[in-house]
C-alpha cells in the first residue's frame, strides 16, 4: 500500500475503476440470466449439499452443470454465499475489487516487461487506465459471469511469469504453477498459454524447475479430475464445455458464433454427458472431413469477428433505450481505441531488442488461437485485452515523442487494417446488425 501512496496517478486509476464497477453494479442490479443463472444455481446447489449440479432432480450423468465453463467460478460463488449468504451485492463488491486489482496487475506487468525503458511508468499508467476504465470490463463485473475472476487470474499468471522471468525464485515458480492451474480451471483456454512457460524453462535449460512446474500444475487438476472420473467414468480435467464448443461452432451452414441449433439442444437433452463429449468431437471431425473449405471459411469469419470494432458489448437484456445506446457507443469507441493503438504498438514493438517484450508478442499471438477454431463471442476476447492495453500504452508513449504524430505511418496502417476488418464484418453481417440496432431508429 505504501507503493500506492507514492503513486497518486496509479492509486486514482485503481480507486476510480473500483468505484465505476461498484456504481454500475448497484445502479443496474443485474439479475442472473442464461449462463449467469446456471452459475448461480450450481453455486447454490454446492452449499446446499447437492454437489456440483444444475438440476438436483436429474442424475449427474444427465445434469448439464459439467457442460458449463468452470468449475472454479461456481466454487468461487459458493464460497461467497457460504460466508455472506446468498447476496448478489457481496459478489458485485468482490468482483469490483478484482477488476481494480486487474488494472493494478496490468501496471505491474508492464513495469516488468519494460524494465529497462525510461518511459515504463507512463506506459504502465496508460495500460492500467485502459483496462480499469474499459466499459466492457466494468459492465461484465456487474454480472455473475466468469470473466472478471478469470481475467484477474490470467493477469496474475502474466505477472508471475514475467516476475519469474526477471527474478527466478522457488516461491515464484510455485506461485506461477498454482495460479496457472487455477486460471485454467476458471476458463480452460488459458491452458494454451502454458506451453509458452514450458518453452521458457526448456530454452533456459531449467529441467528441474520445469518438472516442478508441471507436477504442481498437474496436482491442481487432480481433485476435479478424480471427481469427474468417479461420476462419468472418463478422464475430464476440464469438464465438457470445450468439446461441445467444437460442435456448436462448426456445422454445415453455421456462422462460427455460439448459437446452438435445435439439433444440438435435442442431443444434449436426451443423452448423457459422456455421449455429448464423444459426439461433439465426432461431429467436429466429420465436419472437417466433409466440409474442409467451409471450416476454413468459418475460421476466417471467426478471426474477422474476433478483431472487429463493430462488435461492442451492450446488447444485453437488462438495458433499454438511451442507456443501452450509450453503452454501445462507449464500448465501440473503446474497442476502436484499443485495437487500433494495440496493433500499432505491436507493429512498433517488433524492432525492440527486448526478450520479455518478445514473449509478450508470442502471448498475444497464442491467446486467441483456440477461439479461431471453436466459437467466437465478444466477451471471449477479453483475455487479449490486457495484452493489447500494454501495447496501446507503449504506442501512445512512443507517439508522444513524434513531432507530427498524425503523420506516423504505423498509426495509419493500424487504422486501415482495423477499419477494413470492421467494414468487412459489417458487410457480411449487415442484416444481423440492422436487426439489433433497429430499436434505436
Amino acid at each position: 500500500m505504501n507503493f500506492l501512496k507514492t503513486n497518486k496517478f496509479l492509486a486514482s486509476i485503481i480507486f476510480i475503476s473500483f468505484l465505476l464497477s461498484i456504481f454500475y453494479s448497484f445502479y443496474y442490479q443485474i439479475r442472473p440470466a442464461v449462463d449467469a443463472r446456471a452459475y448461480d444455481t450450481i453455486a447454490t446447489n454446492i452449499i446446499s449439499g447437492n454437489g456440483y449440479r444444475e438440476n438436483p432432480s436429474l442424475d449427474l450423468t444427465h445434469d448439464l452443470a459439467i457442460t458449463r465453463v468452470g468449475p472454479l467460478y461456481e466454487y468461487f460463488l459458493a464460497g461467497i454465499y457460504e460466508i455472506f449468504g446468498h447476496h448478489y451485492g457481496v459478489v458485485w463488491v468482490i468482483q469490483a475489487l478484482l477488476h481494480a486489482l486487474t488494472a493494478w496487475l496490468v501496471y505491474l506487468i508492464t513495469l516488468l516487461v519494460f524494465a529497462s525503458d525510461e518511459q515504463k511508468k507512463k506506459i504502465s499508467l496508460w495500460a492500467s487506465a485502459i483496462i480499469g476504465f474499459y466499459p466492457d470490463l466494468v459492465e461484465i463485473s456487474a454480472m455473475l459471469l466468469t470473466e472478471t475472476l478469470y481475467l484477474f487470474l490470467v493477469c496474475l499468471f502474466f505477472y508471475l511469469f514475467f516476475r519469474y522471468f526477471n527474478q527466478q525464485t522457488r516461491w515464484g515458480l510455485i506461485s506461477l504453477a498454482l495460479v496457472s492451474g487455477l486460471a485454467v480451471l476458471a476458463r480452460p483456454p488459458v491452458l494454451f498459454l502454458v506451453p509458452i512457460v514450458v518453452f521458457f524453462f526448456w530454452s533456459k535449460r531449467k529441467r528441474l524447475p520445469l518438472a516442478l512446474f508441471l507436477i504442481i500444475l498437474f496436482l491442481v487438476f487432480v481433485p476435479w479430475t478424480i471427481r469427474n472420473y468417479q461420476v462419468y467414468g472418463e478422464i475430464m480435467p476440464f469438464g465438457a464445455a470445450g468439446n461441445y464448443n467444437f460442435w456448436i461452432g462448426n456445422w454445415h451452414g453455421g456462422d462460427g458464433e455460439q448459437s446452438p441449433q435445435p439439433f444440438h439442444s435435442a442431443f444434449v437433452d436426451s443423452h448423457k454427458v459422456q455421449d455429448i463429449n464423444g459426439e461433439s468431437i465426432r461431429q467436429f471431425k466429420l465436419f472437417l472431413q466433409e466440409h474442409p473449405v467451409e471450416f476454413l471459411k468459418l475460421t476466417a469469419l471467426r478471426i474477422n469477428k474476433y478483431f472487429s470494432i463493430i462488435r461492442p458489448m451492450g446488447f444485453w437484456f437488462y438495458q433499454q433505450g438511451i442507456g443501452k445506446l450509450l453503452m454501445l457507443i462507449s464500448s465501440a469507441v473503446a474497442s476502436v481505441f484499443l485495437f487500433v493503438l494495440g496493433l500499432a504498438g505491436i507493429v512498433r514493438a517488433f524492432k525492440e531488442k527486448n526478450l520479455a517484450l518478445k514473449y509478450l508478442l508470442v502471448l498475444i499471438v497464442v491467446t486467441p488461437l483456440i477461439i479461431f477454431i471453436t466459437v467466437v463471442e465478444t466477451r471471449y476476447r477479453f483475455q487479449i485485452y490486457p495484452l493489447l492495453a500494454i501495447f496501446a500504452g507503449y504506442y501512445l508513449v512512443q507517439l508522444g515523442s513524434i513531432k507530427n504524430w498524425w503523420t506516423d505511418r504505423i498509426l495509419w496502417l493500424a487504422i486501415f487494417v482495423i477499419g477494413i476488418n470492421g467494414l468487412v464484418d459489417l458487410l457480411l453481417s449487415f442484416n444481423k446488425f440492422k436487426e439489433k440496432l433497429g430499436g434505436f431508429f
